[in-house]
């Protein structure tokens, strides 16, 4: 399902960003990268406002942060790996190396669910957070990503 929305291009491995806001902005352009005709200022402000309700940081070490827009037909994804960690206000108080930014279409409730039930089932595995981390490119995290994925 994943192979769909998921691309090399999808990846940054090496995020820069020191903060929660910081990792929001930098993910956030290549959402855009990915998809010009969205709105920077409006995506970031999505983003931000989903995250004040609560904190996508609820499963150790990884973050989900997703909005939603009526300006995209099928997801896109924001695939960040931070070696030194951001504070996320997680559940756990612990930082967040792996985050997954997902911008979902307003028009398909159904789609959004069973992503989000693919991504919270592939971060059970306890493979996944370790084999991601030592990854070095885009390709190799989204090849075990799939690979993953192909397990379930």
């Amino acid at each position: 399902m994943l192979e769909k929305f998921i691309k090399p291009e999808s990846v940054n491995v090496d995020l820069q960003s020191t903060d929660k806001e910081e990792v929001f902005e930098e993910l956030n352009e290549i959402l855009i990268s990915l998809c010009p005709s969205l709105d920077r200022a409006e995506v970031l402000k999505a983003l931000l406002e989903r995250e004040q309700k609560m904190t996508t940081g609820i499963i150790p070490g990884i973050a989900i942060p997703h909005a939603i827009s009526d300006k995209i037909k099928e997801p896109v994804f924001a695939i960040g790996k931070s070696k030194k960690g951001i504070d996320f206000d997680s559940l756990d108080k612990k930082p967040v190396h792996i985050i997954f930014m997902i911008l979902f279409p307003a028009d398909d409730t159904s789609l959004h669910l069973n992503i989000m039930q693919r991504l919270a089932l592939l971060f059970n595995k306890t493979e996944f957070y370790n084999s991601v981390m030592e990854k070095l490119t885009g390709e190799q995290i989204v090849n075990t990503i799939l690979a993953i994925e192909e397990s379930l």
